[in-house]
């Protein structure tokens, strides 16, 4: 009777505890649907910031039910939004916005809070091409949403899509169809974001060279664009069409595809997607073999681009082609011309257009799901089967302790690998976006400078962090994979580097080289390259990281150059 009581009172307070969760759940519903309301119609106030900040009156005042410090938070980042849209570039007002929304969630330790203003910050930056800005926001955000359950997240859809086109745009398309995919489970199924995210999915798979996955995905984007009317949608994905057409040869296709894209952006009032339509076009007449109507048209496009800062990445596609057309026709004055102007173009595109700042930087990570959601519920079906004596209870539990501690372990153990894998990427993308910079920069002996400067500072970074794995639980994992020892190897000049380095170098110093060579015959290149990097200003500690040989070797190497020039080291530390 004893052991049927506790049952009872067991069943009842489980009964009891399931209610309150599902109350708690119920409400926490509500509450998001609230705030997606606000975020959501956000979008329709376009510039007018006055219109919207009286619109989000509820949120500024914290009269909706729920959380008062998450309406603040999402009222700043909504303010963010809004007058960012209206300047139309990075300012200050909107950094202000977006600073305080992020400090609030912070403050209050609220995840699912905290990863949507993360994600909404991170959007501010790349809806305006600041991708290094940007990046590490998404990266953190990728790090956390699959750890807070739908439920608890706002506006989850979005959260995922933003993902998704983050990592399509670096070239991480494994990755952008993950959250692609989720995206597309979470998105309303009659909705203009339904049919963005598979067209999407679409371009992800064709640049991830599965074309028939990517061919259902455009022809479910078609139907559903049709079904609710989306024109701008329908354009899109006739340009996709295009493209695939064009890659395959099929140029009448490709033509008929490219016509319908041109016309449904007209229709829908999409002037740069109407713009990239008529650059496919003109890819596809020329060939055809058409080059006149493809240079009339290429030609209208360039004036309907002049002056748009905005669109140089269009006006770069534009330029090539006629370049092309020029070299077909064999116009010397015309090539020569539009060669000038590519260079112009070049030298003023924005950094981090166009997703070229991280070359498509690849991140080698890839996340899997550790909770075992089926462990659990074996637990449970486990334990009420051991529920008819205190006994078997009791055992039940064992086991479950058991099963938990293992799962723990195991989840423990993949989060080990996932922290080290996440060093190992945020280190690779560091190393990308410093040898982008001097890629993009004009070369100059003080570009040179700045990069080994801050190369420099990444190798003290990684060498510090690879002594503190070394102390931790990670060591294991570094010893096994040595990922971030073969990143700090990368970091070495190479002879590549070096040729570069000497190259702008000999036009700051003009004949220093040479000098040095015909002067002091003895000196070895490795003697040059040292006395080189010390007339940069380098310490011996910079030099050693550099070179990637020891402090000590750098001593030995001064005191060995020394005893080989004699009374010629002087003279050469003089000219330093």
């Amino acid at each position: 009777m004893a052991v049927k009581s506790s049952l009872r009172y067991l069943m009842l307070s489980l009964l009891l505890t399931f209610m309150f969760v599902l109350h708690a759940r119920e409400k926490k519903d509500n509450n998001n649907a609230s705030l997606t309301y606000f975020i959501q119609k956000e979008k329709s106030f376009g510039s007018d910031t006055i219109a919207l900040r009286e619109f989000l009156t509820p949120l500024r005042q914290r009269v909706l039910k729920g959380d008062a410090n998450k309406q603040t938070a999402v009222y700043y980042a909504l303010m963010g939004r809004g007058t960012s849209r209206k300047i139309g570039q990075i300012n200050t007002i909107s950094s202000t916005y977006f600073e305080k929304a992020n400090d609030l969630a912070i403050k209050f330790d609220d995840e699912a809070l905290a990863l949507w203003v993360q994600i909404e910050l991170a959007k501010y930056y790349y809806q305006f091409n600041l991708l290094e800005q940007s990046l590490p926001y998404f990266m953190t955000a990728s790090f956390k949403i699959d750890d807070i359950p739908y439920v608890d997240q706002i506006n989850p859809d979005e959260s995922y899509r933003s993902l998704g086109f983050f990592f399509s745009t670096i070239g991480e398309y494994k990755e952008a169809i993950n959250c692609l995919k989720e995206a597309a489970f979470l998105a309303p199924d009659l909705s203009e974001m339904k049919a963005s995210i598979l067209d999407n999915l679409a371009m992800c798979h064709l640049e991830d060279k599965d074309t028939s996955v990517a061919m259902a995905y455009l022809n479910d984007a078609k139907e559903l664009a049709l079904k609710i009317d989306a024109k701008a949608r329908l354009a899109r994905v006739n340009g996709m069409l295009a493209m695939v057409s064009l890659g395959r040869g099929e140029l009448d296709s490709a033509l008929h595809f490219v016509d319908q894209d041109v016309k449904l952006s007209e229709e829908s009032g999409d002037k740069a997607n109407r713009q990239h339509a008529e650059i496919i076009k003109a890819k596809v007449l020329m060939g055809k073999g058409d080059m006149q109507s493809a240079e009339v048209l290429l030609e209208h496009l360039k004036k309907d681009l002049k002056g748009n800062l905005t669109k140089t990445d269009f006006l770069l596609d534009v330029e090539e082609l006629r370049l092309k057309i020029a070299e077909h026709k064999g116009d010397p004055d015309m090539e020569l011309a539009i060669r000038r102007s590519l260079g112009q173009l070049k030298d003023s595109s924005i950094y981090g257009e166009s997703a070229v700042v991280i070359q498509r930087a690849r991140v080698l990570a890839a996340k899997e799901r550790y909770l075992n959601e089926a462990s659990i519920i074996n637990l449970k079906v486990q334990q009420s089967r051991f529920a008819r004596n205190m006994y078997l209870l009791v055992l039940a539990l064992g086991i479950g302790i058991v099963i938990i501690s293992y799962i723990d372990f195991r989840r423990k153990m993949f989060a080990r690998h996932h922290r080290y894998e996440k060093k190992v990427l945020a280190y690779r993308l560091e190393k990308t976006l410093l040898d982008q910079k001097l890629e993009q920069a004009h070369r100059t002996l003080a570009d040179h400078l700045r990069f080994l400067t801050d190369r420099n500072k990444q190798i003290e970074s990684l060498q510090r962090e690879i002594a503190r794995i070394n102390k931790s639980a990670l060591a294991e994992i570094e010893e096994k994979n040595g990922k971030l020892k073969q990143l700090l190897q990368s970091h070495i000049l190479t002879e590549d580097d070096w040729q570069n380095f000497k190259m702008t170098f000999d036009e700051a110093y003009p004949n220093y080289y040479n000098q040095l060579k015909k002067g002091i015959p003895e000196l070895t290149e490795n003697n040059i390259r040292f006395i080189m990097l010390q007339k940069l200003g380098l310490t011996p500690a910079e030099t050693a990281n550099i070179l990637g040989i020891s402090l000590e070797a750098i001593k030995k190497n001064k005191q060995r150059l020394k005893q080989k020039l004699g009374d010629k080291y002087d003279r050469v530390m003089e000219i330093i």
